[in-house]
């Protein structure tokens, strides 16, 4: 971005550093999701042909969770907070720390969501059972109210970030 006014602004740092993470933090989500599937469903790792093809899976359509990734790293950037770098003191700069923290959030906030069962049955649409004549739009949302459940919060394009309210009918 060229027009950028100040270029050591905390966000553009942080999402840098989001975006080099993308494509290693996606791989990681699914395999998180497998451990997810086999500690709620499967325990006993007991085999059989979803196991077998659970356990076989290796990741290929990660940009099916583009969409889900950026409500996460926009939601880490409205927990935390302000604008303003901090002073380092252990010789990293900014991004290296970002990198790190960045990560290991993203990894809690995952084991968080793979808690509920809604979360990891759409997970494995859009990872192991995905097939290119289904509508991946139902899992993605599924994903997406998880998220919005788990944290309180709603991204809007226009409005920003809000509290969620569960609809109720």
């Amino acid at each position: 971005m060229s027009d950028r006014l100040f270029l050591l602004d905390k966000n553009y740092i942080l999402k840098q550093a989001q975006q080099d993470l993308r494509l290693e933090l996606e791989a990681t989500l699914i395999e998180k999701i497998k451990e997810a599937y086999f500690t709620h469903f499967n325990p006993l790792k007991l085999e059989d042909d979803t196991t077998a093809l659970i356990n076989g899976y290796q990741p290929i359509h990660l940009s099916l969770f583009d969409e889900f990734y950026d409500i996460l790293c926009g939601i880490y950037r409205y927990k935390i907070g302000d604008n303003q770098l901090e002073l380092l003191f252990d010789g990293r700069s900014h991004y290296e720390t970002y990198l790190v923290d960045w990560k290991e959030e993203f990894i809690q906030y995952i084991d968080g969501l793979s808690a509920k069962s809604n979360f990891i049955v759409a997970g494995l649409e859009l990872s192991v059972y995905y097939s290119p004549d289904k509508r991946i739009e139902l899992s993605q949302n599924r994903l997406k109210i998880c998220v919005y459940e788990h944290f309180g919060l709603k991204l809007y394009k226009y409005k920003g970030i809000q509290k969620y309210t569960k609809a109720t009918a």
